[in-house]
């Protein structure tokens, strides 16, 4: 795939992802095309959960349970469907993540960074095996902040607080990481070159890829 028609493939997906929680959002705050609105929060939910279960065996009843759940709820009322399916979804997005991530810092395992960096970039220094170590920690760290911040909202806040957190806020906070690891990252080793973000999740995929073949 050619440079222009990859980054236009990704601006797109990035307008629609965007553009999804939001109107996910209107539809929790207004109440207006609640019904159709559940039923886009329910495929998610189900490709979500789908995405997680191709991860590894062990999390699959994760997924079954998720999906099982929104099928009940979304029966009894749309709007507390829409909610449950914004919700689960978010959980199983950044507990899988959290999973993932954390798995690769056990003894004996590569970082997933540092893994991802190796295959991008062919070579690391000492210094970058360091720091993408404590950049898959910050990541740790950012999916059990999501996953907290919801749970305090979800608490404590309005319905529509809570929804845009999970929904509105999710996108921008995600962006906001990958910004300020890479203008970290120039800073640190501004004499380097760097892989570009294409050529990350390219790797990224194929890393998880290979997790999937072998945990089958």
């Amino acid at each position: 795939m050619k440079p222009a028609a990859a980054w236009a493939g990704l601006s797109a997906g990035l307008l629609a992802l965007g553009l999804y929680p939001v109107l996910i959002h209107t539809a929790v705050v207004s109440g207006a095309g609640t019904g159709p609105a559940t039923v886009f929060a329910l495929v998610q939910a189900g490709v979500t959960g789908l995405a997680l279960a191709r991860t590894a065996k062990r999390y699959r009843w994760m997924a079954l349970i998720g999906v099982a759940g929104l099928a009940v709820t979304s029966w009894y009322s749309a709007r507390d469907g829409l909610l449950a399916a914004s919700g689960i979804s978010h959980a199983m997005i950044y507990l899988g993540l959290l999973a993932l991530f954390g798995n690769s810092l056990a003894a004996g395992r590569e970082p997933l960074i540092t893994a991802i960096a190796r295959k991008v970039r062919g070579y690391l220094t000492p210094e970058m095996e360091i720091y993408t170590r404590r950049v898959t920690w910050a990541w740790c760290l950012f999916c059990g902040a999501q996953l907290a911040g919801s749970l305090v909202l979800l608490a404590t806040a309005t319905d529509e607080t809570w929804s845009f957190f999970v929904n509105v806020m999710d996108l921008p906070l995600l962006l906001t990481m990958f910004a300020v690891e890479y203008c970290w990252r120039l800073y640190l080793f501004w004499n380097y070159p760097h892989g570009s973000i294409l050529d990350i999740v390219r790797v990224f995929m194929e890393e998880q890829q290979s997790g999937s073949r072998d945990a089958a």
